[in-house]
């Protein structure tokens, strides 16, 4: 009995050995992926002609189809100080410091479904990328400083800002705004909470998290609706894309890293 004991236990230890081997690979892996994603979004010279008249073009349709109300719900709001001191919090600290939180309880939780919401970041990274270099978008806070009034007030990034939003020089790139990951990826984080527990009021907590950040980017002025429309349907897209691809083999071969088992041949 005891020496059964001895190899249970020498096995269970191997096992978290392995597992928490795996969760640091994870973790270093998708730090990594991040850096360079941020850094190549930074790199690209701006084009502030093009990006206005892109954004210009994005509020004539947003008014064609009538959904242009981002300056009056703002509006709405500036008036109300406490509110507004909220909104900035929310959007300057309420965006990585979450997905950082949101990660890592995935990733100890399940290191397999932590890998699929961070490939759906990863795919989505990429789109991003891509139309960011090909089809810069200037965002509504910027829009006065380039001629164009619509009566936008940046609360966030001004100068009566009462939240420090830091980001590194390397990184920043103010005409990044289509699609807005700042919402996309709170997008991402939402459903991941979502299908990785069936807590009814953490699942409500999920939701409003995603509706709270729409709010904060709004009225801060920081994204039109559609920059977050768009956000949101990339990342649907890359979830649906990365199920496709990965579901059949992917919690398989994950797993018999995690187990020391061989690995199954990749599904064709």
């Amino acid at each position: 009995m005891s020496l059964v004991m001895r190899r249970g236990s020498s096995g269970n230890a191997e096992y978290q050995e392995r597992r928490w081997r795996l969760v640091a690979t994870e973790i270093l892996g998708t730090s990594v992926i991040l850096a360079i994603y941020f850094l190549l979004r930074g790199l690209r010279p701006e084009d502030t002609d093009s990006s206005v008249a892109r954004s210009l073009h994005l509020i004539r349709f947003e008014k064609q189809i009538g959904i242009f109300e981002e300056v009056r719900l703002q509006e709405l709001f500036l008036q109300y100080d406490w509110l507004m001191t909220i909104a900035n919090f929310v959007y300057a600290w309420g965006h990585y410091p979450v997905l950082l939180a949101i990660a890592l309880w995935l990733v100890v939780k399940d290191p397999v479904r932590f890998r699929f919401v961070r490939n759906v970041m990863l795919v989505s990274a990429v789109i991003g990328i891509v139309t960011y270099w090909l089809w810069p978008a200037a965002p509504p806070r910027l829009m006065e400083l380039h001629g164009y009034d619509f009566g936008f007030t940046d609360t966030v990034h001004g100068a009566t800002s009462n939240v420090n939003y830091f980001q590194p020089g390397p990184f920043v790139n103010d005409y990044a705004a289509l699609p807005s990951f700042h919402f996309g990826w709170i997008a991402l984080a939402s459903a991941a909470i979502w299908v990785n527990t069936e807590h009814r009021w953490v699942r409500i907590a999920a939701v409003a998290m995603s509706v709270v950040m729409w709010w904060a980017i709004t009225v801060t002025g920081n994204h039109f609706f559609f920059d977050m429309v768009f956000g949101g349907l990339v990342v649907a897209l890359s979830w649906f894309f990365v199920g496709a691809l990965s579901q059949a083999d992917l919690g398989a071969r994950l797993r018999a890293l995690r187990t020391g088992e061989p690995l199954p041949p990749p599904n064709h």
